[in-house]
């Protein structure tokens, strides 16, 4: 699961291993990402959001609170 550095990711967090996390993301507790998704820069997940596979979230793209995508 390759997480950029500067990525913000909380360890409750569910991340599939095929999960792209790019540069300056935040991901809270409660979030689940599925294989293959792909979060670009500065991407904010935050609260009770599930992330099915094979998405791609652009730049600023805030995705928060009770989600299923």
């Amino acid at each position: 699961m390759p997480i950029h550095p500067t990525a913000i990711v909380d360890p409750g967090a569910q991340i599939a291993e095929s999960a792209d996390i790019g540069p300056f993301c935040v991901i809270s507790a409660d979030v689940q990402i599925g294989a293959g998704t792909h979060l670009m820069a500065n991407v904010y997940v935050e609260g009770i959001t599930s992330i099915g596979s094979d998405n791609v979230f652009f730049p600023y793209s805030p995705l928060a609170l009770r989600r299923r995508i």
